[in-house]
């Protein structure tokens, strides 16, 4: 029992002796020592390496948001040019395949147009040979192209329908590549306005204005292709062409669409949207706006529980705007493809 007594003595002096008070000051240094070098790596570490992709002769709204979701960040410088698209990159620093941190800048010498086109006569023209017109404009041995504005159909007892009353700007005035023409299409006579339009093989996007403009509500059935070349085209309608139609009454339109693995600057876009239960019922409309105009592609009366689904054609970045009686229901966007 003395033994035992006395060990226990030796090891309780030892424990508070001055080596006891050494030990826990070695181990404290040691954790300072080890929280202070992951600090120091944790504020010293380097950004992420990014490597520099070759966007030279990119047009560049197809390259922005992608060079900013890379982490480098754009700084533009213009150049005025009159042999060559607007918004052309012409030259970057760094040159394409350099290594640099994040949050890198990266400089563009971008084209800004000082060409002037002289607005070509559309009157009297079908809308889809006006479109095509304005898109295959040439300026000294080059071809160039001028953008649709708002298209708008009234009525009209001296044109056939689909035919151009009127145009802004006028015929013969000089305007940039970026300017866009507004039309005033005709819808036929009152009495056409009862008739159905025969719409198949035409664009969706240039007959649903149309349809719309006689009273009718459009309703899209979309057929997969994988022709890329029919996509956006109409198959077939409901009611039939010369048929007689009311307004307030269905058009069901059968449209071809290709499936997108990739969203380039043009194509066109499938929209898909269930309304979510909470909503009230009511007048529905999608609102697309691009790089071509801002208009409706879908509007309709609906209920919870119901899906708006429409073929669209998008130029450049697009925001589709889902609204019930005009208030803000959903808003989603579509962006052109990164580059590779």
């Amino acid at each position: 029992m003395t033994d035992i007594n006395k060990e226990g003595t030796q090891k309780f002096s030892i424990l508070n002796s001055p080596g006891r008070v050494v030990l826990l000051i070695f181990l404290g240094f040691s954790v300072f020592l080890i929280i202070s070098s992951l600090m120091l790596v944790v504020l010293t570490k380097q950004s992420g390496d990014v490597a520099v992709p070759a966007v030279t002769g990119k047009k560049f709204v197809d390259v922005y948001n992608s060079l900013v979701r890379s982490g480098i960040r754009p700084k533009v410088r213009f150049r005025d040019v009159y042999d060559m698209d607007e918004g052309l990159i012409l030259s970057q620093y760094p040159e394409s395949g350099r290594i640099v941190d994040e949050e890198s800048i990266l400089t563009l010498v971008v084209s800004r147009s000082a060409l002037r086109l002289d607005v070509p006569n559309l009157v009297g023209v079908e809308l889809p040979i006006a479109v095509n017109k304005l898109k295959n404009l040439h300026f000294h041995g080059r071809s160039v192209s001028l953008g649709v504005g708002v298209i708008s159909y009234i009525p009209s007892e001296r044109s056939s329908e689909n035919i151009i009353i009127d145009q802004s700007p006028v015929a013969g005035e000089k305007v940039g590549p970026d300017k866009k023409i507004n039309l005033l299409v005709s819808s036929g006579s009152a009495e056409m306005d009862r008739i159905m339009p025969g719409v198949a093989g035409q664009s969706i996007d240039l007959c649903y204005d149309l349809l719309a403009a006689k009273g009718l509500t459009v309703l899209q059935e979309i057929v997969e292709t994988w022709n890329r070349d029919l996509s956006g085209k109409v198959v077939s309608h409901v009611p039939y062409k010369g048929a007689f139609i009311k307004k307030g009454a269905v058009a069901r339109v059968r449209v071809y669409w290709y499936p997108l693995k990739e969203h380039p600057y043009s194509a066109y876009e499938k929209v898909a949207f269930l309304i979510p239960e909470g909503q009230k019922n009511g007048l529905y409309e999608a609102i697309i706006e691009d790089n071509w105009s801002k208009r409706i592609r879908f509007s309709r009366v609906m209920s919870p529980g119901q899906k708006i689904e429409f073929v669209f054609h998008r130029r450049g970045n697009a925001k589709i705007t889902i609204t019930c009686d005009k208030k803000q229901v959903r808003i989603m966007g579509i962006d052109v493809e990164e580059f590779k």
